[in-house]
Formats: structure tokens, C-alpha cells, sequence
């Protein structure tokens, strides 16, 4: 079998993209998870990145991001899957491109920083759920300081898993599962 048919693309993008809004729905049942299962579905995100494309992977982040929108349940958990978490996995073998370390650091952590105050100030002014700050306003500039400093930490660790769950993809669960086999470091780079 070719993966470059359309018809392989097309079922894969469109069975990936049914997994992630079945898990997306989950978000209502199990809304303690809201965070966790919204990253979890970005990383399904990896496997039409590297099985088609990434153009194929951005259709059918596009295809969720919308679909979510309307039938998720807790549209706190469908905005953080559209403002950051389905598209970050994507850009992944994009990073890879940049052959400076330090470049790719200050534009993960760039675009990390402005998808989460884009995230934040639309959930809150928006969609008018309650600002979180407000009960804290007391304690002013110091508040907003600390929880970007801890949200960025967080980052850190996702950024880190997320890299991981790529590599143990690519490495290990294509060739055993699909016969394919992994690219060396080399031609990744």
C-alpha cells in the first residue's frame, strides 16, 4: 500500500481527527481532566504529522479545532485545544528545521506565552467565564508574575514529554507496529 494515496490520507486524517473529538467529548464527562485529555488529543496530532503531512495534520487540527467548538461539551477545554495544544505537535517537525537551539527555544516559548494570554483574555472577556484573578487582585502585578513563571515551568515539562512522545512514535511504535522504519538523527535534522 502507497501512503501517498489521497483516499490513505483522507481516512487516517479523518479516523485521527474522530478519536481526538471522541476524546475532546470526554472533557464534559471527565471535567477534572479538561487539561490533560486536551493534550492528549493534540499528541494524536503526531501521527498524521508523520504518517501524511503537516499540511494533512493542520486540516484536520482545523477539522477538530471547529468541530470541538460546537460539540465539546466544555469549551474551555476546545479553546485550549485550538489556541495551543492541537496545533504545538504539529510545528514539532518544523522546529527540528532550526538549527539553533537558542532560536527555538525564544519562538516555543513566544508562541506559548501569546497563545496563553490570547487564551486567557478570550475565555474570560469572550466566552465570560470567571476571571481567576479576580478574587486575587490583592495581591496585584506579583500574581500575574508568579503564574507566568509557573505556567512557563509547566511548559517546560510539556514541551519535554511531548518531544518524548514524538521520539518513542517515531522510534519505536511505527516500526513495530507499521514496519516502517525510523529516520536516523541525521536526516531529521
Amino acid at each position: 500500500m502507497n501512503n501517498k494515496h489521497t483516499s490513505y490520507k483522507v481516512a487516517l486524517g479523518g479516523i485521527v481527527s474522530a478519536l481526538c473529538l471522541c476524546m475532546m467529548f470526554l472533557t464534559g464527562v471527565f471535567p477534572i481532566f479538561n487539561f490533560a485529555i486536551t493534550i492528549y488529543t493534540g499528541a494524536l496530532m503526531i501521527i498524521v504529522a508523520h504518517e501524511v503531512s503537516t499540511g494533512w495534520a493542520a486540516a484536520a487540527y482545523c477539522a477538530v479545532s471547529l468541530l470541538s467548538l460546537f460539540l465539546t461539551p466544555d469549551k474551555e477545554a476546545a479553546t485550549l485545544f485550538i489556541f495551543f495544544f492541537g496545533y504545538y505537535p504539529i510545528l514539532l517537525p518544523l522546529f527540528r528545521r532550526i538549527k539553533s537551539k537558542l532560536i527555538v527555544t525564544v519562538i516555543k516559548y513566544a508562541l506559548f506565552n501569546i497563545a496563553m494570554v490570547a487564551w486567557y483574555k478570550t475565555i474570560t472577556f469572550v466566552m465570560g467565564i470567571y476571571d481567576f484573578f479576580g478574587n486575587f487582585a490583592f495581591l496585584g502585578k506579583y500574581l500575574t508574575v508568579g503564574v507566568l513563571i509557573f505556567v512557563n515551568l509547566i511548559f517546560l515539562l510539556y514541551d519535554y514529554t511531548i518531544e518524548s512522545v514524538e521520539e518513542v512514535y517515531v522510534e519505536w511504535f511505527r516500526p513495530t507496529y507499521f514496519g516502517k522504519k525510523p529516520q536516523r538523527k541525521e536526516d531529521k535534522q
